[in-house]
């Protein structure tokens, strides 16, 4: 009964924090770390012996309140204290994560040609699997999906989800700001065809920028013998010191290169604010004309953003790693990972 009120409590919180949209998701993730860690039996018993009846009845009392995000980090330290860490399964936190899947994924033909390409498996457990274990594992448990092409498909509980119905004549940025609704806050972004670690996801996560973007600094060795996707194609950056000046695929390989954009960025707060005002300044500055390397902004990449930031001033911070992550873009990217998926990302 004590385990099952403060579930209660929680959940009624979350239902009960009318307006306040970040903490209501943060009150559902919090019942459902709670959740999970009620049915693994030795957290079970963790969790009745050294939760006593009035710490309880406070906790479910004091949420039940709706006062808020304080109550619930008061009473997650307190928990904390008597040995049932609660963060620890799953690094608590108000973040949101939007993953755009929208792309039809032609180079995997004929393995997407009644699916899309998040939801192929590697080693029994598809792309955007892997992916949520990832962020909810880090507690990200607002995540939304930009789907498009064979969207249907895509049915996993406890996500938003944003329709491009015009994913054929639409690139990847266009295909973001179907959730621009979605960026009143820090979040997390993520194209859908790149498997990490959680180890990866951390790094980012710990940086304290406005806006940062995971770098491969050990780049090269990804395209040794990758014949379907040639360096030319590469998300290259360039950089001084901590911040980034150049990005996208049409810079050379040469000494100067610092690495590759993995597909994994953070915005905070501000950082987000910056992000829309300018995706809406070149809606009105580029109109029927090329932005940065695609021919129009409706078909640009998600880097030509990136890009158009740095050129206005804006500084964007790297976080970089060595490996540990793999991109699948092309038949010969799935056989490969597939084989190799223990040695690319160090997991089972």
């Amino acid at each position: 009964m004590v385990t099952c009120d403060i579930c209660g409590a929680l959940f009624k919180t979350a239902q009960g924090l009318a307006g306040h949209k970040r903490l209501r998701h943060g009150a559902y993730g919090l019942a459902t770390e709670l959740g999970i860690a009620l049915t693994n039996k030795q957290l079970h018993r963790k969790v009745l012996n050294r939760l006593g009846e009035k710490l309880a009845d406070r906790l479910a009392e004091a949420i039940l309140q709706s006062r808020g995000q304080e109550i619930l980090d008061h009473y997650l330290e307190e928990l904390s204290q008597q040995g049932l860490d609660l963060r620890s399964l799953g690094r608590y936190r108000n973040l949101r994560a939007i993953i755009v899947a929208a792309g039809e994924s032609n180079r995997l033909l004929p393995l997407t040609q009644d699916k899309p390409e998040c939801l192929l498996e590697i080693g029994n457990k598809t792309i955007l699997s892997r992916e949520l274990e990832n962020l909810r594992a880090c507690g990200i448990h607002d995540i939304v999906v930009v789907r498009g092409y064979q969207g249907d498909k895509i049915k996993y509980p406890a996500i938003r989800y944003y329709e491009n119905r015009d994913y054929q004549n639409t690139g990847i940025l266009r295909s973001l700001f179907y959730a621009e609704g979605e960026m009143d806050d820090e979040f997390i972004f993520c194209y859908s065809d790149i498997l990490y670690t959680k180890e990866v996801l951390e790094l980012l996560l710990r940086d304290q920028s406005d806006i940062s973007l995971v770098v491969d600094t050990d780049w090269e060795s990804h395209y040794h013998q990758r014949r379907q996707h040639p360096v030319s194609e590469a998300e290259l950056v360039r950089v001084e010191g901590d911040r980034i000046t150049q990005i996208g695929r049409n810079i050379l390989p040469s000494d100067d290169v610092y690495g590759e954009f993995i597909g994994l960025a953070k915005f905070s707060k501000k950082g987000a604010e910056i992000l829309r005002a300018n995706y809406e300044w070149a809606i009105q500055s580029y109109k029927a004309r090329a932005f940065h390397r695609a021919p129009s902004l409706d078909k640009a990449y998600f880097t030509d953003m990136i890009q158009e930031l740095l050129d206005q001033g804006y500084p964007v911070c790297h976080v970089d790693i060595r490996g540990g992550w793999a991109e699948i873009d092309t038949m010969e990217d799935f056989d490969r990972v597939s084989r190799e998926l223990r040695l690319v990302l160090k997991v089972d």
